[in-house]
């Protein structure tokens, strides 16, 4: 039936459209490596618009963006890849890193306190913290 033949093309197309984004995401990590983060970025951000439920897409570019030197834009790729995973521990870490280097220090310790829950070590992190608020300070 019809009905049949579209359930089946869309899965069909959603399933193409996950192996793009990983064709995208695979070729920003490597371009990444290859320290060409303008190159890199182009290939997330058209992995990102193919899933924006990825959180692993989101992550990696947050801390491409970083590197960049766009920590705010970096801080709203941690967020998303947060929505779209409550439970990715290294989005907590790493947001709790810019929310140090930005001063929000309640905001940085809600973080620590999400990424200790998930199984980060909570003594190692806080000294991190710790040691990139007396270089900030």
């Amino acid at each position: 039936s019809l009905q049949m033949i579209l359930r089946f093309l869309s899965a069909f197309y959603s399933g193409m459209k996950s192996l793009s984004s990983g064709f995208y995401f695979n070729w920003g990590m490597n371009y990444a490596r290859w320290g060409q983060p303008a190159k890199a970025l182009y290939y997330l951000n058209r992995a990102a618009r193919l899933n924006t439920k990825g959180s692993r897409i989101y992550l990696q570019r947050g801390l491409l963006l970083l590197a960049m030197g766009q920590p705010e834009s970096a801080v709203i790729d941690f967020n998303t890849a947060i929505d779209a995973n409550p439970r990715y521990m290294e989005a907590y870490v790493n947001r709790s890193i810019l929310h140090t280097l930005a001063g929000r220090h309640e905001d940085a310790q809600n973080d620590i306190d999400q990424a200790v829950a998930l199984g980060t070590d909570r003594v190692s992190l806080e000294n991190r913290i710790a040691e990139l608020r007396d270089q900030t300070e």
